[in-house]
């Protein structure tokens, strides 16, 4: 079946305070919307479509020569509306991704299994969900007697009952193409915003008598996305946690993993050992058996194995 991906970068990021393009903005080492198409990426769809809208200009260099296509939402008017203006992009049937540019640590796992619940269950949409232990402001995702999603409940909508449920959405989809296109068509901005929004759409797919299946996250840091800049500095720790962990799994020693920082495109030989405060950056290739010593920040250098450099060191490739 012809996969596609959307994914939604046109927002402004009014809390990051910033004159950079929200997805531009960097955590481990790339912009939030480069890991975002990285976990899109192994699953090879046919067509990947970057919505675009403020700052679009920075977005759409960034993006030059990258092989996806682009479709523009302006003015904004909510997430429904930015996937609207994706579909004449889109091929007529099959199924697509739709996802975030802002969530980074979403994993192409999590994607691929979301792609085979739907086709395995035959549904209209499956969605991204999280079990939280304070669902907060996220909306609600209420169940049917079978297990499926029966609908979306926005928490300012819920009743008491409804604000006890923890099963969250968490902003990742996956839909029939030629269900989304009548759904998205039914769409209407019945909201204080005027918006029209896409967690409306798995309401009027319900609603119309068609299944929507959802996914619960093993990991639920996979749907933090970046409204500020303390979500920014959470994700660049979580993705450089995941990193520290990766490196330590393939044998090499990092002796204070809460102050070592590693860009995940670096690579690291085995036996290699990181002191504590070591900084590697911008594509470093470190050799087997080194030693880095305690402080010292690598930027885009290549080691030889063995090579051992001494504490408090900087040194820049080239």
């Amino acid at each position: 079946m012809s996969l596609s991906a959307v994914v939604l970068a046109a927002g402004e990021g009014k809390r990051l305070k910033t004159a950079r393009a929200k997805v531009l903005h960097e955590a481990g080492g790339r912009s939030l919307l480069d890991h975002v198409l990285a976990a899109v990426e192994p699953l090879r769809p046919n067509r990947t479509v970057v919505v675009v809208g403020h700052l679009r200009d920075q977005v759409e260099a960034h993006l030059a020569g990258c092989g996806v296509a682009l479709a523009v939402q302006d003015p904004p008017r909510g997430t429904g509306d930015a996937v609207a203006k994706a579909l004449p992009l889109l091929p007529e049937a099959g199924e697509v991704l739709v996802l975030s540019g802002d969530v980074p640590l979403i994993a192409a796992g999590t994607l691929a299994s979301l792609v085979e619940l739907r086709r395995s269950k035959a549904v209209a949409a499956a969605l991204v969900t999280a079990v939280l232990a304070d669902a907060g402001a996220y909306g609600r995702i209420v169940r049917n007697g079978a297990g499926d999603v029966a609908a979306i409940v926005e928490a300012k909508d819920a009743n008491d009952e409804q604000r006890g449920i923890r099963e969250v959405n968490a902003g990742t989809y996956v839909f029939d193409l030629a269900e989304l296109r009548l759904a998205l068509g039914r769409l209407r901005p019945d909201n204080a915003q005027g918006e029209y929004y896409l967690t409306d759409v798995i309401g009027g797919l319900v609603g119309g008598g068609l299944e929507v299946a959802g996914l619960p996250l093993t990991d639920v840091a996979e749907m933090a996305g970046v409204n500020s800049r303390a979500d920014l500095a959470e994700v660049h720790r979580l993705l450089n946690a995941r990193v520290i962990r990766h490196l330590q799994e393939a044998g090499i020693t990092v002796l204070d993993p809460a102050t070592t920082w590693v860009d995940g495109n670096c690579s690291v030989g085995r036996d290699t050992v990181l002191e504590p405060g070591v900084h590697l950056r911008c594509g470093c290739s470190l050799g087997e058996r080194c030693r880095i010593g305690a402080g010292s920040v690598l930027d885009g250098v290549t080691l030889e194995a063995g090579t051992s450099v001494p504490p408090l060191t900087f040194r820049r490739a080239g």
